[in-house]
């Protein structure tokens, strides 16, 4: 029977491999071409060089990967160390093979929990135009995919001297106050870099040591660039720091930071031109706003006064989403764009209008909406035009809409409209005292008027004083 005249000392990996069935008796049958056996011995970490032999003939084998040593053989003479060598070289291609395997299931784990990350997070901000839902949304996920207890989104401002906090998570919440200069900072640092900025040791890198601006409990920092690829320009950096059991960064977080960062990148970019695209609207709106205003000399900045009156009633009410908020706005300061229809010698008629007078001006709600609803986005707003002048029971143009059935913006617009021209100087009376004014829409609250839309407003011209400004005449009656 053959000696164990070669012994393998490996870990776990191979031990597994060759501890038993067809792989163990293919190489026992190489052994045994020398006359030899293979013996495995307990399996152990990762060893460099074998333990000392009192056998001056041994010879060993190394078994490596990619330059580090997975264990070796030891074979006790030259006869069988000619079968150790062929034996050692299966075995590192086996080591390769399972090696490649296994990163490669990684990449496929790490592309998979990038893709799972990209499909829920995604959806999540790409139709976000507030940057600070966006900023909260990638901090939150990349806190949780890496399990780092501080995380920050830093944008950069115009000038692109300074930072400032746009989200974050272990923080105290006065960061967001904070203007953090480029120079001399890590974050600074990370935009000079062509690739991620990752810091294991902060101990390792004085020169950004000295840059750290906290205290932190690991030493452990990644810092990434997010990159504008729109205009090659940086937008920001994220930073994630204080890793759960303080373990180094992988290239699997790399990835996953990478992706939060261009997906952050992206929608953050999406919000500027959103904004930008938003300003210009504005700018023609108030122009029509302002063209209406101008064809009477008594209403000169109405619909920018109701637009701001609405929006901050609709904002006691509890109305905080940005879209709806954006959409009662715009509908408060195109509500009588309609009247560009109206022949000025009815639209400023200081009498008494005829039956058939007063049914023209109630047709600049039709016109208004048909020329806001050609406006790709403004169907809502073409909307609340067209009922603006409905009432709460149900006895106003141009449907005749009653209580809850009439759009929120509408209602607002009712009871704001009233109460700046009961504020406001009108070719058939002057303005009346806020306080009369506010007597008058409670009158007509549960009537003309929603209840709570009125209560709202009451309590904001009460608080804020911008809205409080009157003459000091009595106000005529505005519905019966």
């Amino acid at each position: 029977m053959p000696s164990a005249g070669i012994r393998l000392k490996a870990p776990g990996i191979i031990h597994e491999y060759v501890r038993s069935g067809p792989v163990h008796d293919a190489l026992q049958q190489v052994a045994g071409l020398a006359n030899e056996e293979l013996a495995l011995e307990p399996p152990g970490d990762h060893e460099t060089a074998p333990s000392n032999s009192t056998n001056s003939e041994a010879h060993v084998v190394e078994i490596k990967n990619r330059g580090d040593a997975y264990g070796h053989l030891t074979a006790d003479s030259a006869r069988a160390a000619r079968v150790a060598a062929p034996i050692g070289a299966i075995l590192e291609h086996f080591l390769d093979r399972e090696i490649a395997v296994g990163d490669l299931v990684e990449q496929l784990i790490t592309s998979y929990q990038e893709l799972d990350m990209l499909y829920t997070l995604l959806p999540m901000v790409s139709l976000k135009v507030d940057p600070r839902e966006i900023g909260d949304a990638i901090v939150a996920e990349a806190s949780k995919s890496l399990g780092c207890r501080r995380v920050s989104l830093m944008i950069l401002d115009e000038d692109g001297r300074s930072y400032r906090v746009l989200a974050s998570r272990g923080l105290p919440p006065e960061v967001h106050n904070l203007v953090i200069p480029v120079a001399d900072s890590i974050a600074g640092a990370a935009l000079g870099q062509a690739d991620l900025l990752v810091i294991n040791n902060i101990g390792e890198r004085p020169d950004l040591e000295s840059m750290s601006r906290g205290a932190y409990e690991s030493e452990s920092f990644a810092v990434v660039r997010v990159p504008l690829t729109a205009h090659g320009q940086a937008l920001g950096v994220l930073t994630v720091t204080e890793r759960e059991g303080d373990p180094d960064f992988t290239s699997r977080d790399r990835k996953i930071l990478e992706g939060l960062s261009a997906m952050g990148a992206s929608a953050l970019l999406n919000c500027r031109l959103h904004e930008a695209a938003h300003k210009q609207m504005m700018c023609t709106i108030h122009a029509l706003a302002s063209a209406v205003d101008a064809r009477d000399q008594y209403t000169h900045d109405h619909a920018g006064r109701v637009a701001r009156l609405c929006v901050t009633t609709a904002r006691e009410m509890g109305i905080d989403d940005a879209v709806v908020l954006r959409q009662i706005e715009l509908a408060a300061l195109l509500h009588d764009i309609g009247k560009i229809g109206i022949p000025d010698a009815i639209l400023s008629k200081p009498e008494g209008l005829t039956p058939d007078e007063y049914a023209i001006i109630q047709s600049h709600v039709k016109i208004g909406a048909r020329i806001v609803k050609h406006v790709a986005g403004l169907e809502r707003v073409a909307e609340a035009i067209l009922h603006h002048h409905e009432r709460y029971d149900g006895l106003g143009y141009p449907a005749g809409l009653s209580g809850e059935a009439i759009p929120l913006a509408s209602a607002l617009i009712s009871v704001v409209d009233t109460f700046d021209a009961l504020t406001s100087d009108r070719p058939y009376r002057k303005a009346g005292p806020v306080d009369a004014a506010i007597r008058e829409v409670q009158r007509c609250s549960g009537t003309q008027f929603a209840p709570t839309v009125v209560d709202a407003l009451e309590s904001v011209v009460v608080r804020d004083q911008r809205f409080s400004r009157g003459a000091t005449t009595t106000t005529t009656a505005v519905c019966a």
